[in-house]
């Protein structure tokens, strides 16, 4: 009976034994542990806990409070209980946190509690009671921030970064395209130099020639017939260079924005017929017949009669020019009102001759350029016609459309308000 005594009184030593040492461990340890009994009344809290919260009672007087008490002490605690009902109505909170004392989460979940991050683990066993354990993250989360930051940084540099190699990109884009363009100008300009010089020492040579021969009078006095047909060959050869001239100042003011416009009333169908006259010998001199088709009620409209008959010359002249045996039409129509504008006046000149590609066309507008290098060489010319012939169109209000496909002739489209250009007297070009 003795040593059964004795043997029962030895292993309640030991359990006293193990459970001292079970209650130091834990009380060394960082994290914070909370166990509730069945009660729902503290069992167990470590010097962690009650370091984790500085509110708390000391160890040994939470020992027993009931998970009420506990959870009040927090609630009075500035900054700890975020929760809006644990001020609304703190009863209600006590009553959800109760639930949760019997009803934890399965899985640990983040919490901020005073300003800490903690890592928050829970259980409760059937029969035993509850158990809490919490770890301070803080200085984890703290870390995490960081590193986000400076991943947010890094994103935000690789995004400038691309978004500055893109604009180099576009910078070099606009750069070659600015170069090229520069390029393609001073080859324009080039060939344009050496065209018109070409056109101009083709008729000073015609002049110099034939006046030499009428100075020196070569022939002697038994041919006046020729001379007069020297002398007209001068005359042609000084009118060539004086329309070269003339279009050369023109695109100089244009360029400069001086060009002017004289506006009055313009007799449509006197210009017109005026201009037939003066461009039939132009058809005929390649075998072209001339028609028109020009309305004796056309009208009059608001313009400068001098650059309107400059521009329609100038297209029957290119139609004439560049069509061999066929047919070159100038006709006029009065078009109403279109779009919300003033009565228009439609100017046409058609050809059947050796028309122009799409790459032409979208060039033929262009400063100094003509169509092709192969025409010019045949048709001659310095690509200012067009040119010129559009700007002053713009000047007064209207425009040029052209329509052409190759070997089929090109359609001139001249296109005026009856009104006038936008201002009435003068306008430069810019």
């Amino acid at each position: 009976m003795a040593d059964g005594e004795a043997l029962d009184d030895a292993m309640e030593d030991r359990v006293q034994h193990a459970d001292r040492l079970l209650r130091m461990a834990v009380n060394r340890i960082p994290e914070a542990v909370i166990i509730y009994d069945t009660d729902d009344r503290v069992a167990f809290v470590n010097q962690a806990y009650c370091d984790f919260f500085p509110y708390m009672p000391p160890v040994g007087e939470l020992m027993g409070q009931s998970f009420e008490d506990v959870i009040r002490h927090s609630m009075v605690a500035p900054g700890v209980v975020l929760d809006p009902l644990a001020r609304t109505d703190p009863d209600a909170y006590i009553a959800k946190r109760r639930h949760r004392l019997h009803n934890p989460q399965p899985q640990p979940f983040e919490q901020l509690t005073a300003g800490r991050w903690h890592l928050v683990r829970e259980v409760r066993v059937q029969g035993v009671g509850f158990f809490g354990l919490r770890s301070d993250i803080t200085d984890i989360k703290q870390r995490e921030i960081e590193l986000k930051m400076a991943r947010d940084h890094l994103a935000r540099q690789t995004q400038q970064l691309a978004e500055a190699r893109e604009v180099a990109v576009r910078a070099r884009e606009i750069a070659i395209a600015a170069r090229l363009e520069a390029e393609r100008a001073n080859t324009a300009k080039s060939e344009f130099l050496a065209r018109v010089s070409h056109e101009l020492r083709t008729p000073l040579n015609a002049i110099l020639g034939f006046s030499e021969i009428i100075r020196d009078q070569l022939l002697g006095d038994r041919s006046p017939q020729r001379y007069a047909e020297y002398a007209a060959d001068i005359h042609h050869a000084g009118s060539h260079l004086l329309k070269l001239i003339d279009d050369i100042l023109d695109m100089a003011k244009i360029e400069a924005g001086r060009l002017e416009l004289l506006v009055d009333d313009v007799d449509l169908h006197g210009l017109l017929r005026e201009l037939m006259h003066t461009c039939r010998p132009l058809a005929r001199r390649n075998d072209n017949r001339f028609e028109t088709h020009i309305p004796n009620d056309i009208g009059t409209l608001k313009g400068d009669v001098t650059r309107l008959r400059q521009v329609v010359l100038n297209l029957l002249s290119n139609a004439c020019k560049f069509t061999r045996g066929g047919a070159v039409t100038l006709a006029a129509r009065r078009l109403g009102s279109v779009d919300g504008r003033s009565d228009l006046v439609e100017i046409t000149v058609t050809d059947t001759g050796i028309g122009m590609t799409e790459a032409q066309l979208a060039r033929v507008f262009e400063d100094f350029i003509q169509a092709d290098a192969a025409i010019a060489r045949t048709y001659g010319g310095t690509g200012l016609g067009l040119p010129i012939c559009r700007r002053l169109c713009l000047l007064m209000g209207g425009d040029i459309r052209l329509d052409s496909s190759p070997g089929s002739g090109t359609t001139a489209r001249v296109i005026l308000p009856v009104s006038g250009p936008p201002c009435s007297s003068s306008l430069p070009v810019g």
